[in-house]
């Protein structure tokens, strides 16, 4: 058999720089690694400045608030990263990127029931915390958190508000585990470095807008008023416009 010498040498020379036009290609599919920042998730409560307070406990709408715990779970966080704001590019042309692998994100998803006021003082509780990108947060999405733990008060809750209405003991919660998205204020987002704590504030204005209170009965005479499922007093109204609030009454903020 003859063997072509110029088909040979042609091969030669133009095979390695195949393979390493390929391996330049494969380097540019390379993800770029992303600098990190250590960084916390934390949340709270806000209050109205209009609420008035009552030794020591905030009032709102004829409630006076002595005890909020929530339940969350299945935290994602939404970005600018750094090097597009970095390079000048207009928000409108950055896509918001997910922070999947994060140690904060990880940190902060798993399921844990939180206090946000206790005894009418206002709490700061931790979410999660770890290494997360740098860059400019714009949005923390969340599901509430029913509780499993048959011992525990949040036992098949994932929110509850304990206080008074017109001095009787008043109770208020909710089962559903619906998704909320926390957005932050400015368009911009909140620039994540440093060890930057994020806050999750539940804003108690938002929560019981368009509320009123003074129509809550206690409908079985038992010296309590429920505002829950299936409750013996009724109050299916209220509890509606609490649950319909909840969504709009989360905002991302910097601590």
């Amino acid at each position: 058999m003859k063997l072509n010498i110029g088909k040979i040498a042609f091969a030669a020379i133009v095979l390695p720089a195949g393979l390493g036009l390929f391996s330049c290609e494969s380097e540019d599919e390379k993800p770029i690694s992303e600098s990190e920042t250590q960084a916390s998730l934390k949340a709270t409560t806000t209050q109205p400045n209009s609420s008035t307070s009552e030794n020591g406990r905030f009032i709102i709408s004829g409630f006076t608030v002595n005890e909020f715990t929530v339940g969350t779970q299945d935290v994602e966080m939404k970005y600018y990263a750094a090097a597009d704001l970095i390079a000048g590019i207009d928000l409108g042309g950055i896509q918001l990127k997910t922070t999947l692998n994060a140690d904060l994100q990880s940190s902060s998803s798993k399921q844990k029931s939180l206090k946000l006021i206790s005894n009418g003082e206002t709490k700061v509780s931790l979410v999660g915390e770890g290494n997360t990108p740098e860059g400019n947060y714009k949005e923390v999405s969340f599901s509430l958190y029913k509780n499993q733990s048959s011992g525990d008060p949040m036992y098949q809750k994932s929110l509850l508000i304990t206080g008074e209405i017109n001095g009787k003991s008043t109770q208020f919660w909710t089962e559903t585990e619906k998704v909320i998205e926390a957005t932050a204020e400015s368009d911009s987002g909140i620039e994540v470095e440093n060890n930057t704590e994020l806050l999750l504030s539940f804003e108690m204005e938002k929560l019981f807008a368009g509320v009123d209170f003074t129509s809550a009965t206690d409908a079985n005479n038992d010296g309590k008023i429920e505002i829950r499922p299936n409750s013996p007093d009724g109050n299916t109204e209220i509890l509606a416009k609490i649950e319909a609030n909840i969504e709009n009454s989360v905002v991302l903020k910097k601590r």
